[in-house]
């Protein structure tokens, strides 16, 4: 029979009224705690019987080896009647007493709330509220580009937005019921009464299960989808090391404080730890990056990978022989789950005169994945000065050209899951227009 176990125990930073139920819970099936280290709790077998728990909040040094000495006269109060001073990290203290009826361990509810309020705005209420901030100032940032370059957005952005929503109302939904509850346990705390935190840490609990899963979601989404995804899988490594990083240093701090290392022994060894796994993750992954080759290829090389020539219409299926002439040649392309967009160029490096036509084809081509946005991405690329023209030639659904006489021949097309704006050096003919209808009509 094992005499220790671990749990996974997730509860809301400020929720100690479903604490005391769970950890009173676990005592009579005969499980007290014995340590907290994040949300791995450590428990030890004892004779299952019904205890009474009690969870206070008083901030203290987190290098320091002794209780501070609010903690320590709290203890000693605590004892006279028969709360025993269990488990104390940084922010939290856990009381039991095995009494049948013992006496409350605190009878002032207004400095109870004052001194949780107090200590946790040292700790987790301070980081909860800048997380909410950023999060939110970065909402607003991707707000203000859409609402400017709706399709760059989409196209580049479409899951950072959405992963940043999700983060923002996850935060917020331990952070605002904080809010709510303290300000409410304030004024019945000063008519004596106590206000329980279980309805609001229930709110949280669930939201956060909702955010893990949709997070855990998209990431798994996006890398069978998306396995080019550079960026967000260089983010999801990051993510995992520093979650990794940060809690082997509060592993090696609480270590060195429960075997009661001195103040500064403790900040050396765990800053040191800190530094070094910052330089053995950037070293990792600079190397990976320049001699393993990892993070790639491109969202733009996966997509271009389709046409393994170069571009999927060039000047020369369109006019024939060119001779010798020489062309610059450019493709690039970004791309969400919801939107792609890609860019080919092949412009002719000879000059030419204001009348001569030029070997030069350009062209966006704008795949549209979810069909709710397609009027959003005929409408942004559709310009002030056009005039509609015959789509048939084009073997397309629209067709408009731009009429603000400028020397390139510049027309929209829209097929069924794209649209493509593309530009000429020349007048098209009808040949050439039936050319590229093939090309990007059926192009996914």
């Amino acid at each position: 029979m094992k005499t220790r176990k671990r749990t996974w125990k997730r509860l809301a930073f400020f929720d100690s009224g479903a604490t005391i139920r769970y950890l009173e819970k676990q005592a009579r099936e005969g499980w007290v705690l014995e340590n907290v280290f994040g949300i791995w709790w450590t428990f030890r077998r004892v004779e299952p019987r019904t205890a009474h728990v009690w969870v206070t909040y008083l901030d203290q040094d987190a290098y320091e080896p002794q209780p501070s000495q609010q903690v320590e006269d709290l203890a000693e109060l605590g004892e006279h009647t028969g709360w025993k001073l269990t488990v104390e990290t940084p922010t939290m203290q856990v009381f039991y007493n095995w009494s049948a009826h013992p006496l409350p361990m605190e009878t002032d509810p207004v400095a109870y709330v004052e001194g949780m309020h107090r200590a946790l705005k040292q700790g987790a209420l301070r980081v909860y509220r800048v997380c909410f901030g950023l999060t939110l100032a970065i909402l607003l940032l991707n707000l203000w580009s859409f609402l400017e370059l709706p399709l760059w957005v989409l196209s580049t952005r479409a899951e950072w937005v959405l992963e940043d929503l999700l983060l923002f109302v996850a935060i917020g939904a331990e952070l605002v019921p904080y809010e709510l509850w303290h300000r409410k346990a304030k004024k019945l705390a000063a008519q004596g009464e106590w206000l329980d935190t279980g309805p609001w840490g229930k709110v949280v609990r669930w939201v956060l299960v909702a955010y893990v899963v949709l997070w855990l979601t998209g990431i798994v989404a996006t890398l069978v989808l998306k396995p080019w995804a550079n960026a967000r899988l260089f983010l999801l490594v990051t993510a995992l090391s520093f979650g990794i990083g940060w809690n082997l240093v509060l592993w090696m701090r609480d270590v060195l404080r429960r075997r009661k290392a001195s103040w500064g022994t403790n900040e050396l060894v765990t800053s040191a730890l800190y530094f070094f796994l910052i330089m053995a993750y950037t070293s990792v992954i600079t190397f990976g990056y320049m001699r393993l080759d990892w993070f790639s290829p491109t969202a733009a090389d996966s997509w271009w990978s389709q046409f393994p020539d170069g571009l999927p219409l060039t000047v020369e299926q369109l006019r024939g022989d060119v001779g010798d002439q020489e062309f610059w040649v450019s493709r690039d392309g970004e791309e969400s789950l919801v939107l792609g967009q890609y860019q080919g160029w092949q412009i002719t490096e000879e000059e030419t005169g204001p009348e001569e036509d030029m070997d030069t084809v350009m062209y966006t081509v704008t795949l549209v994945k979810l069909p709710i946005l397609y009027d959003l991405c005929r409408d942004e690329m559709l310009w002030a000065d056009h005039e509609q023209v015959d789509a048939a030639p084009w073997l397309a659904q629209e067709a408009y050209r731009k009429t603000d006489g400028v020397r390139l021949r510049t027309y929209l097309l829209c097929y069924q899951d794209c649209v493509v704006e593309i530009a000429f050096g020349w007048e098209p003919t009808q040949e050439q227009m039936q050319l590229v209808g093939e090309m990007f009509g059926g192009l996914q």
